[in-house]
């Protein structure tokens, strides 16, 4: 709905309680006719595939939207909350994602906004004298690998800053399947939030695309940060993890697709020789890779099987805000490889779950461009 003629002014009311809940004063637009509608600031999360994180409400079987809330009214430092500040923490608040960690805030070219009445709804909205909520979407990108692949295991649904829990599970679905499950009288802000993020989805499947590690990297080992602990974390031992850590290490990355996300063949040459020692495709997806003998960082001396997942993720630190993520399952663990730009160099962030611990083990590589 397109607005016009309205003000903002602060809700002056007592907190409306229910048996379940308590609602505090909420910011508000008021129409001309004197008809008040909640302002509200609802959590748009893409993933990778541009599909948008929801939520079961509790109680509520079948019933799923995305997280939202309203835009606090109370006063702090002489300002009120703003509709990113309400966006961001009402996704901590009800899925426990942090912006900066888990996601990053997505530009916005306009505002996507869009209003839906509560009347007969015997809501407590309805009650406190709203028409209904003026939703303001504001859109965030996936930055976490766990929430890229398992939502259900990286969101924390229990409720947090003191709210009550607001969903039993949350999963990544299309906007197209969210619009045709939604309950009917929330389709029009989920229609504008289709249309409001035809920009910045086109934009990040273009930088999906662009994204490019063409040319052949030389490892600077003196900038390498925690390598040689993580490897010893695999099992290897402190004097190998050392001359791993310190030896030459050479690999050339080529592009194989023109149209879509970038897809890569990498190849790594012997550090004595210069000889190619290995040729891998890392296509954007789910994978197999068999390999052979034994491995330095997966383990194993008769070879095996790694289940592998590419896929691109936003990242805070990169040039561009964007990443290549390859995701592992191996005899040791659990392992994300994470390569960015900054710098016009190329960084490798390894993070590594043990399969018998829970504790994560971290560490960053630096290479730079070298002549062919």
């Amino acid at each position: 709905m397109q607005l016009t003629h309205f003000r903002r002014t602060l809700l002056t009311m007592r907190l409306f309680s229910s048996p379940n809940n308590v609602h505090p004063p909420s910011q508000y637009v008021l129409d001309t006719d004197g008809s008040k509608w909640r302002l509200c600031a609802g959590c748009a999360v893409f993933n990778s595939r541009n599909e948008l994180l929801i939520g079961e409400r509790i109680g509520k079987q079948g019933s799923w939207q995305a997280p939202q809330g309203g835009v606090d009214a109370t006063v702090t430092n002489g300002e009120m909350e703003t509709v990113a500040q309400a966006a961001a923490r009402e996704l901590f608040e009800e899925v426990g994602l942090e912006t900066g960690k888990h996601v990053l805030l997505e530009t916005l070219m306009t505002p996507m906004k869009c209003r839906y009445k509560t009347e007969g709804t015997k809501s407590w909205l309805e009650k406190a004298g709203f028409a209904g909520q003026e939703l303001n979407w504001i859109a965030f990108r996936c930055a976490d690998s766990g929430l890229e692949t398992d939502p259900n295991s990286a969101c924390n649904l229990s409720g947090l800053n003191g709210e009550a829990a607001e969903f039993s599970s949350v999963k990544w679905k299309s906007l197209d399947w969210v619009i045709e499950n939604v309950w009917e009288a929330k389709r029009g802000p989920y229609e504008a939030l289709r249309d409001g993020c035809v920009h910045i989805n086109k934009n990040w499947e273009d930088r999906c695309a662009q994204f490019d590690l063409s040319g052949k990297w030389y490892r600077d080992s003196t900038r390498s940060e925690g390598l040689k602990e993580a490897l010893m974390a695999r099992g290897i031992s402190e004097e190998t993890a050392i001359k791993h850590a310190e030896e030459p290490y050479v690999q050339k990355w080529q592009r194989l697709k023109a149209n879509g996300p970038s897809e890569f063949k990498v190849i790594t040459y012997d550090r004595d020789t210069g000889t190619i020692r290995r040729e891998l495709i890392y296509p954007i997806g789910k994978f197999k890779e068999v390999y052979e003998g034994k491995s330095m960082l997966f383990g194993g001396s008769d070879g095996g099987l790694i289940e592998r997942q590419c896929f691109y993720c936003a990242e805070q630190d990169a040039d561009d805000k964007i990443a290549h993520v390859t995701m592992s399952v191996t005899p040791r663990g659990r392992e994300e490889s994470r390569r960015f730009v900054r710098n016009g160099e190329l960084v490798l962030r390894r993070s590594f779950w043990h399969s018998w611990r829970t504790d994560k083990i971290v560490s960053t590589e630096v290479f730079v461009k070298c002549l062919e």
